[in-house]
């Protein structure tokens, strides 16, 4: 069905208590706007409107409010994606649960997109648009008494503790005139006040009820897509193809200004320093530090350069090596990967990183085997931003030869691929850390 623009906070004659209102509070309008409604659609499949709030781009946060695209840009971008549901090319969506076997519930009700908050100069806060819609609702006497059905992710929900955003005036009032469907985001715990307690009526819905490669969509954020777009990331995977062209060419007079992608990297620098200045602290402080040698594949040698680059590292650091290629893994290896054998896998990672303790006299090796880059729109892998890291150490303490510890790091998938490659480092020092903590004083051979 087309998408219809409507002026106002709701449709006309709509059935309220099965229509589903989806405030837009940033920008743009990616993939993960669509699944979200696709969620609460097979939760609640009595559902049968979804109403878009587009925002006027006023955001209470100026720094938000910096990046914000213009008006028309937004409401054709959301005009494209809401349009591409029934276009036989150009929506991976449509990909990937054609593949699973079913059926984007999307696909099947009527959608609108209002821009009511168009017309407001200044913000225009989320209760705001619920008094609106409950104010046409009175008209009806049929729906006086029905709450309006309201989506939003866990990370809104978990923001309603503060008091300088939601008063208790507002909570209370935002419960008598709505349900809550809330959308559990990946890492976001929320609140146990606001599940338990009587402040605010919600429904928290199940991400499982998702097909696997829609439910990694519900990592996709605005800022995400802002940042694969400043570090020149490929698009396909966040947006389709007919609201990228728009996209593109309504930030690129922002990427001078100010790039929240370099802004994230800065971040993370500064973490990586952080962590590998402990490292090489715990290292100084032995009188026998262990050689270490580092194996790399998708970090880049940012986990070695990290330590290289601080004072005295020649007193522990062996050496390290990138075995970027599938071809340098398999002359580490001396062998061929086989041909249905994953270049990403707990057993490659220890292979690899026993090959270089024999190759060397490294005391501890230290290997990352990863897949740093983002998604490029097609579905040939689902292994973005995940990371194996394997530490073995020489042991004199047990009857085994090695000791060898191994962690699978599973980062945000639609992170660029510099974020992943910092965020292995790391992870990987991380790791070399809590070990160095737990083994004796002296581990050289």
């Amino acid at each position: 069905m087309t998408p219809r623009i409507i002026e106002s906070p709701c449709p006309e004659n709509a059935d309220y208590q099965n229509t589903l209102f989806v405030p837009i509070t940033g920008n743009p309008a990616g993939y993960h706007h669509l699944v979200l409604a696709e969620l609460a659609l097979r939760q609640r499949p009595e559902l049968s409107r979804v109403v878009y709030l587009l925002s006027n781009g006023h955001h209470p946060d100026p720094f938000k409010r910096s990046v914000t695209l213009p008006k028309d840009i937004r409401l054709q971008l959301m005009q494209d994606l809401l349009a591409s549901l029934h276009q036989d090319s150009g929506n991976r969506l449509n990909v990937i649960v054609d593949q699973a076997g079913e059926t984007l519930r999307l696909r099947q009700v009527e959608l609108f997109v209002s821009i009511i908050e168009f017309q407001r100069e200044g913000q225009v806060r989320l209760l705001d648009n619920v008094k609106n819609i409950r104010t046409v609702l009175m008209s009806d006497r049929d729906y006086k008494s029905q709450r309006i059905q309201i989506l939003v992710g866990s990370d809104l929900i978990n923001r309603m503790q503060d008091p300088q955003i939601f008063s208790e005036a507002d909570m209370k009032e935002m419960s008598n005139l709505a349900e809550w469907l809330v959308v559990p985001r990946p890492g976001e715990r929320i609140a146990e006040s606001l599940v338990e307690g009587p402040s605010l009526k919600q429904k928290i819905l199940d991400p499982d009820l998702l097909p696997i490669a829609l439910k990694s969509y519900l990592n996709l954020s605005s800022t995400i897509i802002r940042r694969a777009v400043y570090s020149w990331q490929q698009l396909p995977a966040y947006l389709p193809d007919k609201a990228i062209e728009h996209f593109g060419s309504g930030l690129s007079k922002k990427t001078t200004e100010f790039s929240e992608w370099e802004a994230r990297i800065q971040e993370l620098e500064r973490e990586l320093l952080e962590i590998s200045r402990k490292v090489s602290r715990q290292l100084f402080e032995r009188k026998d530090p262990p050689k270490i040698y580092l194996l790399e594949t998708s970090a880049g040698g940012r986990i070695a350069g990290s330590l290289i680059g601080l004072p005295g590292s020649s007193k522990f650091v062996l050496g390290s090596q990138v075995a970027y290629a599938n071809s340098i893994k398999e002359q580490l290896i001396g062998r061929f990967l086989g041909d249905e054998e994953s270049s990403l896998s707990e057993e490659l990672t220890k292979e690899m990183a026993l090959a270089a303790m024999k190759n060397t006299e490294a005391d501890l090796v230290l290997a990352e085997n990863g897949m740093a880059g983002p998604p490029d729109g097609n579905l040939r892998s689902n292994k973005n931003g995940v990371c194996h890291l394997v530490l073995i150490q020489r042991s004199e303490m047990t009857e085994q030869p090695h000791e060898t510890i191994h962690e699978v790091i599973q980062e945000n998938p639609f992170f660029t691929k510099q974020e992943h490659q910092i965020r292995f480092a790391i992870s990987a020092l991380e790791l070399l850390s809590r070990q160095l903590d737990l083994s004796p004083p002296s581990i050289s051979h």
